[in-house]
């Protein structure tokens, strides 16, 4: 009998049939291709859409301008800063000063290092000495400082001030032979999550191609070695990515000095001579603006046409006149670098906002915003829901009537006020409106699981494995987790699912009401909420729809999983 009581949850073929069923499904396996572009549009979004070029050769001249111009100035806040007393920095404090001495005196260095290293990359190889010999007098006067060494700080001072004069004059002379520096700017601001994910991404979206290739020619295609060999493989596609971006933080370069300049504008204006820019396909920002083009269909449709003048020229949004016949004055449209042209059908396909931003670019920026609080809420309510459920349903007596109990008192809460309330009353600086939402659905919705947890648990816990486990002598943690769990996933698995359609509708709510996620951050919620004017279709239609195709996708999952654990609703093979 203890043969049967060591094996934790159900056999590895059960699952095998579960996999099988829903792969005979096509709406399930349609919905999940849906849902993985989706996510993929969301995760690689900086990579499709954004005004940073991939890779960018030149010369930013305006970038080298006001390194030269500000860099004195810098050096002597950053000596003033290093050389002031203990004494008077308690004593400012002492009147109610929050001003912090360490972070303004590494705050001031990075700006003179960063300003530094803008002259020293532009400059031939040959007159870098000066800024070498600058960088290193930086250093020096910041450790003084952080030391409290007042004398060996103000020495160190007046020498890096002489030293950022000579760097100075040295790049006045070296102007004219600036030399193009290779950067990479949108990569460079990726953060390590963000390649993570991508990374993590690219496993999932490649597992057709290298599951079964691994499976045929590493094992063979013997079933018991790939049943062995699952959480290898599991372990490589999540150790891979965690790797990339651990060694994407250490290696990656930094984003370049004084990023917030325009590159498209800089570019445009001559201030980058450019040898040679590669943008992505859709190189707009997320938050960048057109006012000109404010409110414009989209432009595969007739009555999105304009002028040079930037007057529309046909359709029901004709040049604008009054009973005097006077004709305002058009703003002609600014194409920026790297932009399609004025009337192509892909400069704006799904129109703009009233700031003239690309309704695409926040489409798709706008889905990392409402799919991660669908499922991060559903992560978060499913273990909620999971762990009281199981203490429930496993334990009884006492434990289970204090948690019925609650599980009615939370289900009396109007789930919907709780979270416009919790979101109007939550100060953004506190907590983020993202990480509120999460919150307050998790904290809500919890309840649907937690019942079906207590119901399964009931069910199982008489049963003949789990008898022979207590006979054993394991422990109840143990047989919650390695022998109860697995035999009650299924019905959890069906909740979360359709918990997460549940969570992507209530934020859109929310945000459309205004209480969710705020300017310039999009979500699906709060592009619908753009303008509400039937003259503006686009903006309600494609967020929408968005809205719309994820929450379908999700429930067709879910009815999908319910269908293929039950028997009687099988697709015969």
């Amino acid at each position: 009998m203890a043969e049967p009581a060591a094996r934790a949850g159900p056999p590895a073929d059960a699952w095998d049939r579960f996999f099988a069923e829903l792969g005979r499904r096509r709406l399930f396996k349609l919905a999940a291709a849906l849902l993985a572009l989706l996510y993929a549009s969301a995760i690689y979004a900086p990579l499709i859409a954004s005004d940073r070029p991939y890779y960018m050769e030149g010369i930013d001249r305006g970038a080298f301008a006001a390194a030269q111009r500000e860099l004195v100035g810098v050096t002597r806040s950053l000596a003033v800063l290093a050389a002031e007393t203990e004494e008077s920095y308690l004593a400012r404090r002492a009147q109610g000063s929050t001003w912090d001495w360490g972070q303004a005196l590494e705050a001031e260095a990075a700006a003179a290092r960063r300003r530094g290293q803008i002259l020293r990359d532009a400059l031939p190889r040959g007159r870098r000495g000066a800024l070498d010999d600058y960088l290193d007098g930086i250093e020096g006067l910041l450790d003084a400082g952080r030391g409290r060494r007042i004398d060996e700080a103000l020495r160190a001072g007046e020498r890096a001030i002489e030293l950022a004069e000579a760097a100075r004059r040295s790049a006045e002379e070296g102007r004219a032979e600036l030399v193009g520096r290779a950067s990479w700017p949108l990569f460079a601001s990726l953060s390590a999550p963000e390649v993570f994910l991508m990374v993590s991404w690219a496993f999932v979206l490649g597992w057709p191609l290298w599951n079964p290739l691994v499976n045929r020619r590493l094992l063979g295609g013997e079933r018991a070695r790939i049943r062995r060999h699952r959480r290898t493989k599991l372990a490589v596609a999540l150790g891979t990515p965690l790797a990339v971006a651990f060694a994407w933080a250490a290696l990656a370069p930094s984003a370049p000095a004084l990023d917030a300049a325009p590159y498209k504008a800089k570019l445009a204006s001559g201030a980058i001579e450019a040898r040679r820019v590669v943008f992505p396909p859709i190189a707009l920002g997320f938050a960048e603006t057109h006012m000109a083009e404010g409110f414009r269909p989209p432009t595969w449709t007739q009555a999105s046409r304009m002028d040079a003048e930037g007057h529309y020229s046909r359709g029901p949004r004709r040049r604008p006149s009054d009973p005097t016949g006077f004709t305002p004055p058009g703003t002609p449209v600014e194409v920026r670098w790297g932009e399609p042209a004025l009337n192509s059908a892909l400069r704006h396909p799904l129109g703009t906002d009233a700031l003239g931003r690309d309704l695409l670019v926040r489409l798709l920026w706008g889905g990392r915003v409402s799919l991660s609080i669908g499922l991060a809420s559903a992560a978060l309510l499913t273990v909620i829901g999971v762990v009281l459920g199981s203490i429930a349903g496993y334990f009884g007596g006492l434990a289970d009537m204090a948690i019925s109990r609650l599980i009615e008192v939370v289900l009396c809460i109007p789930a919907l006020y709780l979270v416009l309330m919790a979101s109007a009353l939550v100060d953004p600086a506190v907590l983020s409106p993202l990480v509120a939402i999460v919150l307050i659905i998790a904290l809500v919705a919890w309840t649907g699981v937690a019942r079906l947890a207590r119901a399964e648990f009931l069910r199982l816990r008489e049963s003949e494995f789990v008898l022979a486990a207590r006979a054993l002598g394991l422990g109840a943690p143990r047989i919650i987790v390695r022998h109860v769990l697995p035999n009650a996933l299924g019905p959890i698995l069906v909740a979360a699912a359709f918990a997460v359609a549940a969570g992507i509708l209530t934020e859109s709510v929310v945000s459309f009401l205004g209480f969710g996620i705020q300017h310039p951050v999009p979500s699906w919620g709060s592009l619908v909420n753009e303008s509400r004017s039937a003259e503006h279709w686009w903006v309600q239609l494609f967020p929408g729809l968005a809205i719309f195709l994820t929450v379908t996708c999700y429930n067709l999952v879910g009815e999908a999983i319910r269908d293929s654990l039950d028997p009687r609703a099988r697709i015969p093979a």
